[in-house]
């Protein structure tokens, strides 16, 4: 982060008595906590000595930064009809809008998070039926409801707390020199239906599954332990799932077979493998 601060209508003030006793640059510099060539381009910008005056400076400052802002690319209607065409029309999802303007070499160029916001914020421009409804929201693929986004509060995917990392596991297992390491994951269908519960050993890639009707810790610790229990117990030295929901049961799983469960850090399920 950058350790450059601007200055505040009290620093401001604070350099008008400064100017006004007539001290140097730096008696006020040390003042306000800022360097002295801060202090001399503010008052030379701004009337210089003689007439410096904190609340005109402020004023300035303030219009300066609203000059700098980059203005809100949804403004442009000929853009903001295309996005809304794009929608309604051809059903694509803000990061096809997006990539289809990189790969065509637009004029234009919008981000999808620009057109989410855009949609959040005042429905792309177009006013709402009511209050509450979600407007053009209802056009996209999640239907209006709302967006989960990694790292935010109301996630509740990953949320273990205290349990064993990947990093801990055996040098045995990280190097796949032994056989009885698994990885377990689910292969869902429609959501709320059945799903498989998949094994695979790391070092032969033996997969074992087994269909459970419905996703949840429950019926997937119980196909786990089922699963390896076919498994001569040298064969079963640790398990390695995802941070999935349905394997919140992982201590009855260990308790049952006597082995350690190991689980990724949040959001990076790719280390089952590649650790």
């Amino acid at each position: 982060m950058s350790p450059y601060n601007h200055l505040t209508l009290k620093d401001r003030e604070c350099i008008l008595l400064g100017v006004t006793l007539n001290n140097t640059y730096q008696v006020i510099a040390e003042k306000i906590g800022c360097s002295k060539a801060t202090v001399s381009r503010e008052i030379k910008r701004n009337g210089g000595r003689k007439a410096y005056s904190a609340v005109k400076a402020q004023e300035n400052y303030q219009g300066r930064r609203l000059k700098s802002r980059r203005p809100r690319l949804l403004t442009d209607l000929k853009l903001r009809d295309f996005v809304l065409h794009c929608i309604v029309q051809r059903q694509w999802s803000p990061e096809q809008i997006s990539g289809r303007l990189v790969h065509e070499n637009s004029e234009w160029h919008v981000s999808y998070n620009t057109i989410y916001r855009g949609i959040e914020r005042d429905n792309l421009g177009i006013k709402r039926k009511n209050h509450e409804a979600h407007g053009f929201a209802r056009k996209l693929r999640h239907r209006g409801k709302t967006r989960k986004v990694k790292g935010t509060i109301k996630e509740r995917r990953g949320r273990f707390n205290d349990v064993p990392s990947v990093h801990e596991r055996p040098v045995s297992c990280e190097n796949r020199s032994w056989f009885g390491h698994w990885e377990s994951d689910t292969v869902r269908g429609k959501t709320g239906r059945s799903a498989l519960v998949t094994l695979v050993d790391r070092k032969s890639r033996y997969l074992l599954s087994q269909r459970v009707p419905k996703v949840n810790a429950k019926n997937v610790t119980q196909a786990m332990i089922d699963l390896l229990h076919t498994v001569t117990p040298k064969r079963v030295r640790t398990l390695t799932p995802d941070r999935g929901t349905e394997f919140a049961g992982y201590r009855e799983v260990s308790q049952e077979l006597s082995i350690p469960v190991y689980f990724p850090d949040p959001h990076a399920p790719q280390q089952r493998g590649n650790q």
